[in-house]
């Protein structure tokens, strides 16, 4: 994944979240898997599409996104997610490597 500036600009670039696309579980869902180094690792988590409430950037292309942007976010839980305030542009699912299956040698 490029170095890109975003919530994770304090971050050296080696420490950045990989993202990987696991499945589309429906039009306004998605299952990713979520490596971040530095605060959390999530195997399976799932994204829903909306709005976006606040204005900030995406973390898979650095785009800038700006209030009312259709984007991807974590699903909100109880306890909420490490990684609750990141979000990527809708149209950059598209750029989002899928998970590729690892093989037993």
């Amino acid at each position: 994944t490029p170095c890109r500036s975003d919530a994770y600009s304090n971050v050296n670039c080696a420490a950045r979240p990989v993202v990987s696309l696991i499945e589309r579980t429906s039009p306004s869902a998605v299952t990713i898997q979520w490596r971040d180094s530095t605060s959390c690792f999530y195997g399976a988590q799932i994204w829903r599409v909306a709005g976006a409430k606040v204005s900030g950037v995406c973390v898979l292309t650095g785009q800038r996104i700006r209030r009312g942007d259709r984007i991807y976010h974590p699903w909100r839980s109880n306890p909420e997610p490490v990684n609750a305030h990141a979000m990527f542009l809708e149209s950059a699912l598209e750029l989002m490597a899928p998970l590729q299956p690892t093989t037993a040698p």
